[in-house]
């Protein structure tokens, strides 16, 4: 009955090291765990915050871009009953001018941040709406009318995406 409590002994000994190296195994395999969830926690809302930034941004450019475009068809249709009048004066070109560049400036700021979306659904309709800014600028330049239903058609289009983004991404911040 001696050997038999010995032999216990070193059997319990060496189970209680293997138990402490199971534990410290598994405490190691929790804290890697948690190490890895809380940086890819930390990836995600880095790369919310990324696009939430310039999905308001490019929202807010799209607005002006549409401003300065309804601007320049207003000078264009003032330069040409001007000149349908004969009352063209030297300002009037200029203003024309002017609203042009600066619709021209607007878009390409717009223009500029398309690739920065990263939704493509919200990226293709963003394409498409600076496309069609740009084809109404160019018939402007050549003194064409401006369809507004249509240009604001697109821009809702644009802007419905972009709410739509923007909800779906806070309503899974507080899911989470």
């Amino acid at each position: 009955m001696e050997g038999w409590k010995f032999w216990w002994g070193i059997a319990a000994f060496f189970l209680g090291g293997l138990a402490t190296q199971l534990n410290g195994w598994l405490a190691y395999r929790r804290q890697r765990k948690d190490k890895a969830d809380d940086i890819a926690g930390a990836l995600r809302q880095r790369s919310e915050e990324f696009e939430l930034q310039h999905l308001v941004e490019f929202n807010q450019l799209l607005r002006e871009a549409v401003e300065k475009l309804i601007d320049y068809s207003s000078a264009v249709r003032y330069h040409v009953h001007l000149r349908d009048t004969n009352s063209l004066d030297e300002s009037a070109e200029e203003r024309r001018e002017q609203a042009g560049e600066t619709s021209q400036a607007a878009l390409a700021n717009v223009a500029a941040q398309i690739g920065f979306i990263l939704v493509d659904s919200v990226r293709e309709a963003a394409e498409a709406a600076v496309d069609h800014i740009a084809g109404a600028n160019a018939l402007l330049h050549a003194s064409g009318p401006l369809d507004v239903m249509a240009l604001s058609r697109v821009a809702d289009s644009v802007h419905q995406g972009i709410g739509a983004r923007v909800r779906k991404i806070y309503a899974g911040r507080t899911e989470a």
